[in-house]
């Protein structure tokens, strides 16, 4: 988890500079998590919430750019 921090804040604080324009601001702060397990999807809402509560704060300006996306290869998250 401290390492996704870390990386975390190296990509919103290079998505805050002015020399990056929206599409790229949009590229840098999408996540993608493979595979829809509970530890993964777990993760994924951990990782919202950090985005949320100590990201947001620190880059506010960019707040609509980040997305958190789960990828699945079956037909369902959280196959049991």
């Amino acid at each position: 988890v401290e390492d996704a921090s870390k990386e975390c804040g190296d990509c919103f604080e290079k998505a805050s500079r002015p020399n990056i324009n929206e599409e790229e601001k949009r590229k840098i702060l999408h996540i993608v998590i493979i595979s829809g397990g509970s530890t993964r999807v777990e993760f994924g809402g951990e990782l919202h919430v950090f985005l949320v509560e100590v990201m947001v704060k620190l880059y506010p300006a960019i707040e609509d750019f980040f997305k958190i996306r789960i990828i699945q290869p079956g037909q369902h998250i959280l196959n049991m």
